[in-house]
């Protein structure tokens, strides 16, 4: 096995280093998730009106969840999709046809344990640190307008699929 890490080209070693960038942001997203959707609306005002550092963004992101739900979700969506990706062609070049199967089994252990089942974990065993490290983070992300357009596109596109009231939001 060692001497197929060797063998690593330079955009095998950069493909790693992407996952690996991916697996941070991931756990990131997962914690903001879990974070936010468990902090009430009146904790967020009593930690904004006190003074609490990033108090505000905490307030005005649980205050709209229809503002950074869809968009977070996308963006985990993405970056899910791209690490398996990378992950199976890196496998791939290292074991051979086996490295695909490899990969898989890596990406389910590995980003399940570090990217999903940690950061929620501890979000749900302290909602407010959770949200509040991540608030400032999260509403950065989600008022980036491509991702809000792309966003907003695919929510019209479940709205002609599933019709309701209220589903404009």
């Amino acid at each position: 096995m060692l001497s197929m890490v060797a063998a690593f080209t330079g955009l095998d070693w950069a493909l790693v280093g992407v996952i690996v960038l991916l697996l941070i942001f991931l756990i990131f997203l997962s914690l903001a998730e879990m974070g936010l959707s468990r902090m009430t609306k009146p904790k967020a005002a009593a930690m904004a009106e006190g003074g609490v550092k990033q108090g505000r963004a905490l307030q005005q992101l649980v205050g709209e969840p229809e503002k950074w739900v869809n968009p977070l979700l996308l963006s985990v969506n993405v970056c899910q999709t791209v690490q398996a990706t990378l992950t199976g062609v890196v496998a791939s070049r290292a074991f051979g046809p086996l490295g695909v199967a490899i990969g898989v089994l890596l990406n389910v252990i590995v980003f399940f344990v570090l990217a999903e089942a940690v950061p929620k974990t501890y979000a749900l065993l302290y909602p407010e640190r959770a949200a509040l490290t991540t608030a400032r983070g999260t509403k950065l992300l989600v008022s980036f307008p491509p991702l809000r357009m792309v966003s907003g596109w695919l929510i019209s596109l479940t709205n002609v699929i599933v019709k309701g009231k209220g589903l404009e939001q």
